[in-house]
């Protein structure tokens, strides 16, 4: 089974924002193993309420981080946040009408892309900005 482990390259060096990536980590594992244990639709829509109301938290810590900070792409870095949360909310809806097996594939594929590069991309740059990474 597929999961995604948490390590240093995905660490952007600050506490708050490392600590929420890695229980949106764990929330995508347990989907992840959910969906290899057959139960991906029964799982899919508790885990993406609760992925949905714990990325709200999250967006609006990292955000706060940011203007603490004078990070300058704040503004482009909320734009992808509301488009994130967007997609999240679509998917939420398009579940809503249809649960089955291969939305629940969509869904997982698209959560470990939009986490794994936003990490990796787009919050490195505040760990980077504020010097806790290089």
């Amino acid at each position: 089974m597929k999961t995604i482990k948490w390590n240093r390259d995905l660490a952007v060096g600050i506490e708050k924002i490392d600590q929420d990536h890695q229980k949106l980590i764990k929330q995508l594992n347990d989907l992840l193993a959910a969906c290899f244990a057959g139960q991906g639709p029964v799982m899919l829509g508790k885990t993406l309420c609760e992925m949905q109301k714990y990325t709200r938290e999250h967006f609006a810590n990292e955000e706060d981080i940011m203007r603490k900070n004078g990070f300058p792409g704040l503004e482009e870095h909320r734009q992808l946040h509301a488009e994130l949360i967007s997609e999240l909310d679509d998917l939420i809806e398009e579940f809503e009408v249809n649960a089955d097996h291969d939305l629940s594939n969509k869904t997982m594929q698209f959560l470990e892309d939009w986490l794994l590069h936003h990490i990796l991309i787009e919050d490195k740059k505040i760990g980077r900005h504020t010097g806790a990474i290089d």
